[in-house]
């Protein structure tokens, strides 16, 4: 009796399991289907500033949207010039809207990790973007700037809600 329920427990524990790697595997496949489709939205929760400051944005309006062939983006910065402001826009922020620029992606599907490289600039900075996506749309993104410090941002990636008419 003791060993039909060591066997029925193991059984159980491998069934559950299986059911927690399938269903890690099905979220990775539809965000990878999601960004190769080419419209997706990120939406920051954190700032952490090269100082190590980590800053909540749940309140702040932030958000990075790629389209086909174009992205849009406001950020919140947190973080230090060294062009004398001149590399601050007016409302200190990372704002660009406009073509996509030296994109780049490339997948790890063992990782279950997807990469994303591009540049934005305005007439003040050029700012260099790496995220990295993982399954469920959790989302890390480093931006490196030329007179701005480094700022990484963390949050989720998700479809785009539609446009409101």
């Amino acid at each position: 009796m003791l060993l039909g329920l060591f066997v029925s427990f193991t059984i159980s524990a491998q069934s559950k399991k299986e059911m927690k790697k399938e269903k890690a595997l099905q979220e990775y496949q539809e965000m990878k289907a999601l960004i190769e489709n080419g419209e997706f939205d990120f939406q920051a929760d954190w700032a952490t500033t090269t100082q190590g400051r980590r800053i909540s944005l749940t309140s702040n309006a932030n958000f990075l949207k790629f389209n086909k062939d174009s992205l849009n983006i406001y950020l919140p910065y947190f973080g230090s010039s060294s062009s004398g402001g001149a590399a601050m826009t007016s409302d200190g922020g990372i704002v660009y809207s406009g073509p996509k620029r030296k994109f780049k992606m490339s997948v790890n599907d063992k990782k279950q990790k997807i990469n994303i490289d591009f540049d934005a600039s305005d007439k003040n900075d050029i700012y260099q973007f790496n995220m990295s996506i993982f399954r469920g749309g959790n989302t890390l993104i480093t931006v490196n700037c030329n007179y701005r410090t480094t700022i990484k941002y963390d949050g989720l990636t998700k479809k785009p809600k539609p446009e409101k008419k």
